[in-house]
């Protein structure tokens, strides 16, 4: 199980960087990340790190409201049309996506899509009922 952490922040000068100082003195890499601007100055940093449990409880030890949700990480191709091909499949599969990212592995030359989907455990068996595989964990965080 892929884990996302996401951090509610405040749209203000050096904030952002208050999160990532206190993951790089954590020793926690992050893989890939989201920054949106939602609504009067806040925004949400949805953030996959290498040590998810970890960045979460050292994010809110510093008094971040910090949620850790499950995501799934699901193999594309790096190539024109790999993320059609395979939001093709999905949707088949009928999963509906609320949020998404990708991550490239430059030492494989993985593609990943990341996925934030309002079913976890259904979008988990639809994928399996249509061949679709999950990345494991080790993977995703590129242990």
């Amino acid at each position: 199980m892929a884990f996302e952490v996401s951090v509610f922040l405040e749209n203000k000068i050096a904030h952002f960087e208050g999160i990532t100082n206190i993951l790089k003195s954590e020793q926690i890499n992050i893989r890939s990340l989201t920054l949106t601007n939602i609504l009067h100055g806040w925004g949400v940093l949805n953030l996959l790190v290498d040590k998810p449990e970890e960045a979460y409880q050292a994010l809110t030890g510093k008094g971040n409201s910090v949620a850790l949700r499950e995501v799934i990480a699901l193999e594309m191709k790096d190539e024109t049309g790999g993320l059609d091909e395979l939001l093709v499949n999905i949707s088949r599969a009928g999963i509906h996506i609320e949020n998404a990212y990708t991550r490239l592995i430059s030492q494989t030359g993985m593609a990943i899509l990341v996925l934030d989907v309002p079913d976890v455990i259904e979008a988990k068996r639809l994928l399996a009922q249509n061949s679709i595989p999950i990345l494991a964990d080790a993977t995703v965080y590129g242990l």
